[in-house]
């Protein structure tokens, strides 16, 4: 093989290397941010909205002190607020998911409930308020009616 060839053959070596090195790099970072926000959803959120709202301001130290102090105080009353509503959030879920269940056959809502089981255990994993349910609680399978699907599908 020719010097020319070699010098071309490491060339393209490096720009593969690099862009592997790269999806690599990339798919940690994101990870690593999505593990954040689902620990701290409502942290992450906040943050980013402070950080758009405010990024090209030009503030300085003590107007940046005092607005972060604006935006976390807005997030303690947001999350005051999410606790009065859980409840309610829950019921909602609760019957999305009966009424989900109510039209599928018995082995695809016993997977569906795997599904949200895995979701449900997902979640937990990365979140760190225990109070803090995103998806209802096991739902038990839909009685069988005559309003059920009578097709099978």
């Amino acid at each position: 093989m020719s010097k020319t060839w070699k010098a071309i053959l490491g060339v393209i070596l490096i720009f593969v290397f690099g862009f592997f090195s790269g999806i690599v790099v990339s798919s940690i970072v994101v990870k690593h941010k999505m593990a954040e926000f689902l620990k701290h959803p409502m942290v992450a959120i906040s943050a980013a909205l402070e950080k758009r709202l405010t990024g090209n301001l030009n503030l300085d130290a003590d107007q940046k002190k005092q607005v972060d102090a604006y935006f976390k105080e807005n997030l303690q009353r947001r999350r005051e607020l999410q606790m009065q509503i859980q409840p309610q959030v829950q019921a909602a879920n609760q019957t999305t998911f009966q009424e989900i269940k109510s039209v599928l056959r018995p082995d695809q809502a016993e997977r569906f409930q795997t599904n949200v089981d895995a979701l449900r255990q997902r979640i937990a994993k990365f979140t760190s308020d225990a109070n803090t349910e995103i998806l209802p609680q096991p739902v038990s399978p839909a009685p069988s009616s005559s309003s059920g699907n009578p097709s099978g599908h």
